[in-house]
């Protein structure tokens, strides 16, 4: 019986020094370790581009002396809420739905304005690619009516855009059979017949589509330019964009619209740990480049700055005016 209340109380002795470590684990998360901040991304599904962007990243940070994780998340809607909360440093998501957050506006009008959100960086342009089965008989946006839809993670940039072109167009999501699902499980769909049309709002080339091709014949919506421009004429976050035909071996070139990536933070994160971020993430740039054919195309220290419409942070800001590309 002694044994017994002993080992009771060895196990109760454990269990306390687990919590502590647990406890002590969180306070390091939200502190220092060692003079410096642990470093969360927020990222997107695994099956997405995001993902791999954030391991670089993450990467480089470590090189700057950090710690440094990645997180995968739902996309750019729950990215900046995890910004909001604290629960990640800093994140990626497209600037339609930072933006609305940040303003207050379209999916986030029912939401106090998130003035607090900043930006570190831009990354590149991602164009909105609706994918068909071509034995869905889908030509233009409208035949979409009555068709089965994936538009990606609920909240995700996949879909808060999805949102705004079914509204240039009169059109609700009730006029589709609507699936929320990440980009990989709608691959997936789309090859099983399950689903007639996805949503994938990414850069160009996508090889989750060239990889596509491979297996099923696909088509590409392109849309109406009147819709396009108003689309463009109505939110500062959309550009008018056109997937050359030889991107992915098509007959004709696709019309469509276009957001930017950016790295997003909270104002309250220190100027010297964005600034930090900022240096290791930009002077690391051709090694990212190598890495990822999209950020090849798109991405450079100057097109950085450009078509961001939210406030850089000031640690950003200041290493921007460093290198002279900031008066």
């Amino acid at each position: 019986m002694k044994y017994k209340k002993k080992n009771v109380s060895f196990l109760l002795l454990v269990l306390l020094m687990i919590l502590s470590l647990k406890s002590l684990g969180v306070e390091t998360r939200k502190g220092d370790t060692q003079g410096k901040k642990f470093i969360t991304i927020g990222t997107a599904p695994i099956s997405g581009l995001f993902y791999p962007i954030g391991l670089s990243f993450s990467k480089f940070i470590k090189e700057a002396g950090y710690n440094c994780s990645v997180r995968s998340t739902g996309g750019s809607g729950d990215n900046i809420d995890l910004i909001l909360d604290n629960k990640v440093e800093i994140a990626i998501a497209m600037s339609d739905s930072v933006v609305q957050a940040y303003e207050g506006s379209g999916a986030y009008e029912n939401r106090e304005a998130a003035k607090g959100l900043r930006s570190i960086m831009g990354l590149h342009y991602n164009y909105v690619q609706i994918i068909t089965r071509k034995d869905s008989n889908i030509d233009k946006f409208e035949d979409l009516k009555g068709k089965k839809v994936g538009l990606g993670v609920y909240n995700s940039g996949v879909e808060l855009n999805a949102r705004l072109i079914y509204e240039v167009h009169n059109m609700n999501y009730s006029d589709t059979e609507v699936t929320y699902a990440s980009p990989g499980e709608l691959v997936e769909q789309l090859k099983k017949g399950v689903l007639d049309a996805i949503f994938l709002t990414n850069g160009i080339p996508n090889p989750v589509i060239t990889n596509l091709q491979k297996e099923i014949d696909i088509g590409f919506v392109s849309m109406n330019k009147d819709k396009i421009r108003k689309l463009v004429d109505s939110h500062t976050f959309f550009h008018k964009e056109i997937i050359n035909k030889k991107i992915y071996n098509l007959k004709k070139d696709v019309y469509t619209v276009g957001v930017k990536d950016i790295v997003i933070c909270d104002s309250k994160l220190s100027d010297k740990v964005v600034y930090d971020i900022t240096k290791s993430i930009i002077e690391n740039l051709d090694e990212l480049k190598n890495e990822h054919e999209v950020i090849e195309r798109n991405v450079s220290l100057d097109n950085s700055l450009k078509n961001i419409k939210i406030p850089f942070h000031n640690g950003a800001i200041k290493y921007y005016k460093e290198k002279g590309i900031l008066k």
